[in-house]
């Protein structure tokens, strides 16, 4: 049983599928942006029933009676949903029910949701959707009313070490990379990947950065399995100098903490969670292939300026 199926959420879900009870739509909110889709395959799966062959459909997304929207990296349209609406109503191919998965929904338009709403409010028979949002804040109130949530915020670090040390067997530290990695599956992955990444090196960075310095690891992040690494590790360094500063020491993740202590001494609350929102966009915008060299460097200029 893999760390996901462990989960509240799936277990819910499976549990409203046995007993013939599943909603006709589901809202999943889950903050792992790595993981958001996969997790959405996996209710797929139990949704159909699946057996080895359609599991190996879903995953690479071609079983005829299982949409998923949008294409990766892109955003739903008002011509997807009328895609879907359209595609609905046609009996299904190999199943007898069909399911339209709508990932990140918290980049939908309110125009979209609003298409979207009509044929939640009146779904054809054996026809279901579930929409997977990395937040709800987005989310419209009627949308929400008219689907069943599903919640999976983070994962205890007990669970993170034992998927690490099945995933990644020469991880050196999986403990020291499920502390830092929040709970989140996806960031501890990316962590573990990341190799060279140290939460002291990039508290160092942090507490130390200049242009010259901001140059340097721009160079360093060469490809998006190190950006992406790089990125989860200044996220929670600049999460832990952020607690630093507000007297939260019991809730810092732990590594680098002298180095850490410098800092959280040069910067103010308001940079530091200005910091956040600008590794949100670096990471928003690099999903949508911008330049990583240039997307490191300009991060870290702004982070540095806004001191």
């Amino acid at each position: 049983m893999s760390v996901f199926q462990s989960s509240k959420a799936y277990k819910m879900f499976a549990e409203d599928v046995a007993q013939g009870k599943a909603a006709h739509a589901y809202l999943f909110v889950c903050p792992d942006e790595r993981n958001l889709r996969p997790f959405l395959r996996e209710f797929a799966k139990v949704l159909f029933g699946a057996d080895r062959r359609t599991c190996e459909l879903i995953d690479t997304e071609m079983f005829a009676d299982c949409m998923f929207v949008p294409q990766i990296g892109a955003k739903t349209t008002v011509a997807d949903v009328r895609t879907v609406i359209d595609d609905c109503y046609i009996k299904p191919v190999e199943a007898d029910r069909k399911l339209y998965v709508f990932d990140n929904a918290q980049d939908m338009n309110a125009a979209v949701q609003n298409k979207l709403l009509k044929v939640l409010e009146e779904p054809p028979s054996n026809v279901y959707f579930l929409l997977g949002a990395l937040n709800e804040a987005a989310v419209l109130p009627t949308v929400k009313s008219r689907t069943k949530r599903l919640e999976l915020l983070s994962f205890t670090k007990e669970q993170i070490v034992k998927e690490l040390r099945e995933k990644y067997p020469f991880c050196v530290s999986p403990e020291s990379v499920a502390a830092l990695s929040g709970g989140i599956l996806g960031r501890a992955e990316e962590l573990a990947e990341g190799g060279g990444v140290s939460a002291e090196e990039t508290a160092l960075l942090l507490a130390n950065l200049s242009p010259a310095s901001a140059v340097m690891q721009s160079r360093k992040c060469g490809d998006r399995e190190s950006v992406a690494a790089f990125l989860a590790m200044l996220r929670l360094v600049v999460r832990d100098a952020l607690m630093l500063k507000l007297g939260r020491t019991d809730v810092l993740s732990g590594g680098g903490e002298a180095a850490l202590q410098k800092a959280a001494a040069r910067y103010s609350v308001s940079a530091l969670v200005n910091a956040q929102e600008k590794i949100s966009e670096t990471e928003k915008n690099l999903k949508f292939n911008a330049n990583i060299s240039v997307s490191i460097e300009t991060l870290l200029i702004s982070i540095l300026e806004g001191r």
